[in-house]
């Protein structure tokens, strides 16, 4: 039986490329017993179709902030590392 850091690795290794049958189904075993290790495959999942989204989406200019947005920016790292410190 596989340990959750193996499990970890594995279930990245296993949206790369595909795992054999019998790593899978022990995995799976795991998952239902590990509810971290379920969560970690599912948000996993949840980030690759989300990214997907996105994938393939280049540009097709060179974009440039305006200078508005860049003030805006500016504005809320200054906000945000205030209130951190």
């Amino acid at each position: 039986m596989y340990k959750c850091k193996e499990i970890i690795e594995l279930t990245s290794q296993n949206m790369e490329t595909s795992l054999p049958w019998y790593t899978r189904m022990e995995m799976k075993a795991h998952y239902l017993m590990c509810k971290t290790c379920n969560r970690y495959a599912q948000q996993l999942q949840f980030m690759n179709k989300a990214l997907g989204v996105f994938e393939g989406h280049v540009p097709t200019e060179n974009c440039q902030l305006s200078d508005d947005a860049k003030q805006r920016i500016a504005k809320k790292m200054c906000q945000v590392k205030e209130t951190a410190e």
